[in-house]
């Protein structure tokens, strides 16, 4: 079973997880040759295995069979009912930090009510419009913007390898629009892509190609300085899917080595440098001194059936792809 008996599982975004690894090498490096050598520790870029390891998570009733600390990105089975049930409700897993972020991030409340799930850092998704395609149509500045009829066949977004689509977005709109929204931006959405393949279409010629595409910001700066691209920062906010950490409470004291890396600096510095804002205070973001921020929330998350949620959402946003439907 993926993570049994392990101290740690970091499920990491692709970005990051080259740097993190040579960092944490680097870091075991300076323990006692024993402790390093005792310690089980996987890293795994996300996207690897996501659908193998959190279909087992569902299946999982023994605290024994998890890792004792946990870091994933997004929306996931460590959110949804079976494990909340099991293993949050109860108090076996608990946040190590209590930062509240820097200037930007202070407001949006990042840090976990329950004191169960750490915020470590935050992948931010932005619109970015190619003006070739988009021609004489206006560009967008909310993501309200995105439902408008004007855009219809125009979007990219992310789409997975299960046929599900990009959960923080469409839950964003859900909450903000409800399901006639979620049925609009699924009548203007022509594509599901990876955030790869939306920018070698950008780059490209095909006419196949979106004219706005819904993508990391990490991804974003591979179009930065070319004069037919425009990175839309949202008037309402950069779309926030979170990076977090889960630690057993009973282990967080015997894995005080492994969390002085893992919830520092280091960790922090190296997600703010590939446009992953991180929460702890000493890293500097250098974001815009007018850059916010659009964050669902721990009380909507807490309140939901996750995983009904992404069930419905793509649902509805499934019918707008494939009806009809009026988005004015």
């Amino acid at each position: 079973m993926i993570g049994a008996g392990l101290n740690l599982l970091a499920l990491l975004p692709c970005p990051v997880k080259v740097p993190i690894e040579q960092a944490f090498e680097d870091y075991l490096a300076t323990l006692p040759a024993g402790r390093s050598a005792a310690l089980r520790c996987r890293l795994e870029g996300n996207a690897n295995i996501e659908s193998e390891y959190y279909d087992t998570v569902e299946r999982i009733t023994d605290l024994a069979d998890l890792p004792d600390i946990i870091i994933s990105p997004g929306f996931n089975s460590l959110f949804e009912p079976p494990f909340v049930e099991r293993f949050i409700k109860p108090g076996h897993f608990v946040s190590v930090n209590d930062y509240a972020g820097d200037r930007h991030l202070a407001a949006l409340g990042v840090c976990d009510p329950g004191n169960n799930y750490t915020m470590l850092a935050m992948n931010l998704l932005v619109p970015v419009v190619d003006h070739r395609r988009l021609g004489d149509r206006p560009v967008p500045h909310s993501w309200a913007d995105l439902l408008k009829p004007e855009y219809e066949n125009s979007i990219a977004i992310r789409g997975h390898k299960d046929g599900t689509f990009c959960e923080t977005l469409l839950m964003t709109i859900y909450k903000d629009s409800g399901v006639e929204g979620l049925r609009c931006m699924g009548k203007n959405v022509r594509h599901g892509w990876h955030p790869s393949q939306m920018v070698k279409a950008a780059l490209g010629s095909s006419t196949d190609a979106p004219a706005i595409s819904v993508m990391p910001l990490f991804f974003a700066q591979n179009l930065v300085g070319r004069e037919q691209f425009s990175i839309i920062w949202p008037d309402d906010g950069a779309l926030i899917s979170p990076v977090t950490m889960l630690v057993k409470t009973e282990k967080r004291a015997a894995l005080d080595d492994l969390l002085a890396f893992w919830a520092g600096p280091r960790v922090a510095g190296i997600f703010a440098g590939a446009f992953f804002p991180a929460v702890h205070p000493l890293v500097d973001n250098q974001l815009s001194e007018d850059a916010t921020f659009k964050w669902i929330g721990w009380d909507y998350i807490i309140r939901q059936d996750i995983k009904q949620l992404i069930n419905d959402v793509n649902t509805a946003f499934r019918q707008g792809r494939g009806e009809k439907v009026r988005c004015d």
